[in-house]
């Protein structure tokens, strides 16, 4: 059953016998209803933006997670200048989550321990300032410390934030979405709709099937370990001190076929690692030889695949041919590794169907190879920076006066703006994964490709679409006659 709530009364809340909701029409009071599905990065971030483009808008985010569960899990991230300039832009306070700058990068040779590059990112500030002069600073950042500060700036109340503030569910099983009406059922039978839905809920998605139900994940034939290393200890080591001892530097320890990366964290306090290794896939038991990735750090528990213990016998095994220091530092890993299955995707034909749009892992599920760097140079660094460009489209797109009958338009406008830039980033993020000697991108092409990444302004880019859009919608509404031709 639909329910419908009085003009004065519309609202989203759980409290109620249904989550309500309804079409605005040109004859109403414009004010967007928006339902987004899912609250991790993506989702919290095109709320955030959502509340300086449209203040008036009444944004849902419906989460299948209860995030009381959430404990020491999310891995570190780049914060890449393509995305710290959105976030700064929309109030986000880099120490209130513990971020710290990147300043630069040294890449080792795994068995012989000799330094193959060094590089300070000094530089970094000024090559990828804002068109309009504004600092682009490139931070790290824990998970889960940005998650929930993202969180917090998405729902405030106290004013802080300007904008009306999203109202956040968690524990929301979405069972069906019509994307022609923007109606939403959940699991439990309840039944809503929307002016527009976005679909935000990662890399198991459910939104996705609504815009191509032939859509699969599959497996990348790789698995992924994780945890935290605090600095100190690395620091008090004088084995492992070279690898950490510059504030803000990620460190590449890499062999042809293997490597393991290193970066700080929490205000240079903690350390996240990430090792590839070709091995056996834990508990496959077909003896099949495939690239592992450990990646030392916690993760975000979205999905139960997290939960399966590593072996750290396996990941020490895996790099007993690198120099001492490499090893020692590997000895740091905690007996509670977990382990990830990799999952790709092939490219969607399109981000959209009717009134859905989806954004983030949901659209374009990001490979981790955008962590790490290689004897080239630095990294691409855009599954977070991508997921956080298509919440500001959105969010510019659905600015202030904008009319429910523009939504199947404006989606599509997001698609067209969006779609052909996201398939390029994943693509080259594939390629810097690759193995030495299997196509990897050349110094050049690697730092083409971050001016590339990290140059766009996605909030001026939208802009200027919709600006030409309405200036063509003029066009042909005044022109009737051709118009109806």
């Amino acid at each position: 059953m639909i329910y419908r709530s009085r003009r004065r009364h519309r609202s989203f809340q759980i409290s109620m016998p249904s989550l309500l909701g309804s079409h605005n029409t040109d004859a109403d009071d414009d004010v967007l209803h928006i339902t987004i599905i899912g609250a991790g990065i993506a989702g919290l971030t095109c709320a955030l933006a959502l509340r300086r483009t449209n203040p008036a808008a009444k944004i849902t985010l419906l989460e299948k997670s209860a995030f009381d569960k959430h404990k020491e899990t999310g891995a570190a991230l780049y914060v890449a200048p393509n995305c710290s300039d959105h976030l700064l832009r929309l109030g986000w306070n880099p120490k209130s989550s513990g971020s710290n700058k990147c300043e630069g990068f040294i890449s080792v040779n795994g068995p012989t321990g000799a330094v193959l590059k060094q590089m300070n990112l000094g530089f970094a500030d000024e090559k990828w300032r804002g068109q309009d002069g504004r600092d682009r600073p490139w931070f790290l950042s824990h998970r889960v410390d940005l998650h929930h500060e993202l969180r917090r700036l998405a729902t405030d109340e106290s004013g802080e934030v300007p904008g009306k503030a999203a109202a956040l569910h968690c524990s929301i099983v979405v069972k069906h979405i019509d994307t022609e009406s923007g109606t939403v059922e959940l699991e439990d039978g309840r039944t809503f709709r929307s002016d527009v839905v976005i679909g935000a809920d990662g890399n198991a998605s459910t939104s996705r099937r609504f815009v191509d139900p032939s859509a699969r994940l599959k497996s990348f034939d790789k698995s992924c370990y994780r945890f935290l290393v605090e600095r100190q200890r690395l620091l008090d080591d004088p084995e492992t001190r070279m690898l950490v001892e510059e504030d803000g530097y990620f460190a590449d320890v890499t062999a042809p076929d293997r490597k393991f990366v290193i970066y700080p964290c929490r205000e240079n306090k903690y350390v996240n690692f990430a090792c590839f290794s070709p091995d056996e896939i834990e508990g496959t038991g077909n003896g099949k030889r495939r690239m592992i990735l450990f990646q030392i750090t916690a993760v975000v528990n979205e999905w139960s695949d997290w939960d399966q213990m590593g072996s750290k016998a396996k990941l020490e095994k895996s790099f007993d041919s690198f120099w001492p220091p490499g090893r020692k530092a590997l000895s740091y890993a905690g007996d509670d590794l977990k382990v990830w299955q990799m999952m790709d995707a092939d490219p969607l034909k399109s981000l959209v169907n009717g009134r859905l749009a989806l954004i983030g892992d949901a659209a374009h599920p990001f490979l981790p190879y955008q962590l790490f760097a290689n004897s080239t140079g630095p990294v691409l660094g855009q599954g977070a920076a991508q997921a956080m460009e298509d919440g500001v489209s959105i969010a510019v797109l659905l600015q202030k006066g904008t009319k429910s009958s523009e939504m199947k338009p404006l989606v599509k406008l997001y698609d067209q703006i969006r779609r052909e830039r996201v398939n390029y980033i994943q693509e080259k993020t594939r390629i810097n994964g690759r193995d030495e000697g299997k196509g990897r991108m050349t110094p050049d092409e690697l730092f083409g490709m971050l001016d590339f990444c990290y140059v766009h302004d996605e909030w001026a880019n939208t802009s200027k679409h919709l600006t030409t859009w309405r200036d063509n919608a003029k066009k042909v509404n005044s022109h009737p006659v051709a118009a109806e031709a």
